[in-house]
């Protein structure tokens, strides 16, 4: 439960930062920070990912720590979470039409989830032609990628991905805004 209202925290954050000011756009676009937006891309343009990570969220009050399973297909990008002792938390599901989550999320803007998640996923090129408001720049290090999102210069989110592909990759992701970090690193490489 303690985890449930940490993610709650964290997504909740996250909207209230995006909704000063957003700007009118289609219904299927989804507001990061106060003006920027991204209309996300259809599963079937993502990379087809499976991939299960031991996620770290960290915030000023603390840390929280949980395991997550995604799954990209064609039809579908879901992201499940449990505890640590294999206790179901929440499953959202992105299927190109419509976010939704079992059990229903309101506090933890699910929506906020498919947007971060799709950052860290997909092409740069494609992922630029939907953002409103906001600049995606990557820059490559070794075998280290960083995305940064900016919103009138401002970095709105920061996922920088260490090593291949998702599955065997560590990533953090960072929301300065809210003051929160996310560390995913791939179950079969915690230490």
């Amino acid at each position: 439960m303690k985890t449930f209202r940490l993610l709650a925290g964290l997504t909740l954050a996250m909207a209230l930062s995006a909704c000063a000011s957003a700007p009118r756009l289609p219904a299927d676009c989804i507001a990061i920070g106060p003006a920027g937006a991204l209309c996300p891309l259809p599963p079937a343009q993502l990379p087809k990912v499976s991939a299960q990570h031991l996620v770290k969220i960290t915030q000023p009050s603390g840390s929280q720590t949980f395991l997550g399973r995604l799954e990209v297909t064609p039809h579908a990008l879901r992201l499940a979470g449990a505890s640590l002792f294999g206790t179901h938390l929440f499953t959202v599901v992105w299927d190109g039409k419509n976010v939704t989550s079992e059990p229903p999320l309101p506090k933890m803007h699910p929506r906020l989830m498919v947007a971060m998640l799709e950052t860290a996923l997909a092409d740069p090129a494609a992922l630029r032609a939907q953002l409103h408001g906001m600049t995606l720049t990557v820059a490559h290090t070794g075998d280290t990628q960083t995305r940064t999102l900016t919103e009138r210069g401002r970095v709105v989110a920061r996922i920088t991905q260490h090593g291949g592909e998702l599955a065997r990759a560590r990533l953090t992701m960072a929301i300065p805004p809210a003051h929160l970090t996310l560390q995913l690193t791939p179950l079969g490489a915690t230490r």
